[in-house]
Formats: C-alpha cells, structure tokens, sequence
C-alpha cells in the first residue's frame, strides 16, 4: 500500500468514525489491519510465554523439512530455523506452506530476520516463533 492509497483510507474511515479519531490512530488502525503494524518489538531474552512480538535477529542454523501426520489423519510439514539475538535464542518454527521460506527469500545462516507480530510459545524445547495469522518474516538488509 502506498502513501496515497493509505491516505485515502485514512479520509473514508475518518468520515465513518465522525472525526472521533485523529489520522495518527487511522493510519494504525489501517496499517494493523493490513498486517503492517509492528508492535511489541522485544529482544529474545524479555519475551513472555504466548504473546504477540516483533523480534530481530540473526540466522544461526536451518534445519531440513520434516512431514507428520495430523490428528486429523492428513500430513503436515515443519522446519525449525535457530535463531540469536545477543540476548538469547529462540528456534522460528515454519508449518505447511511456510516450510519453503528460507528458499524464497534467499534465508542463509547470518541473514538477519525481522519477524513482525509473531507468536511465542514455550515449550520444554525453549523458546518457540510462530508466524502465526498476523505475522510476517521477512529480511532485514
């Protein structure tokens, strides 16, 4: 989305909320909607157990794709990559289509990672990522 099609956004909603909301809060009501919005960015070591974070950081190992079979009786894939900070680890965990990501954006241990409103869980493996629905990875040049 660019400038002036945000800007335009901003002018229809601004009319349907009767100017109750200055274009600041528009502009981030729009940008969370389209999953643009980063929020909550954190370093590894502060992230708290199944919240929503945004997170930099570098690219330490890329595991192979594995295939399981769901609950359900279909199959599913995974792939973990371990990520660092500098104030601690965590492994990013791609499901399904997501699996094929380092290929796509050309991900190599050191490339650096900003993963954007992404999920945290933690398991008795450590600190797992999710993209989860909302989320985003992408690669910080």
């Amino acid at each position: 989305m660019n400038e002036e099609e945000l800007n335009a956004r901003i002018a229809i909603l601004r009319h349907e909320f009767g100017n109750l909301l200055d274009d600041d809060a528009l502009r981030k009501l729009i940008l969370d909607e389209e999953g643009l919005l980063i929020t909550n960015m954190k370093c590894i070591s502060n992230l708290k157990d199944r919240e929503e974070v945004s997170v930099e950081a570098i690219v330490t190992r890329i595991f192979g794709i594995r295939e399981f079979k769901k609950l359900d009786g279909t199959s599913g894939r995974v792939r973990n990559i371990e990520i660092e900070d500098g104030t601690g680890g965590a492994r990013l965990v791609l499901w399904d289509e997501d699996v094929e990501l380092p290929e796509r954006i050309q991900m190599k241990v050191g490339t650096k990672l900003r993963l954007i409103n992404c999920f945290v869980k933690f398991t008795d493996f450590g600190i797992d990522i999710m993209r989860g629905k909302r989320g985003r990875i992408e690669i910080v040049n």
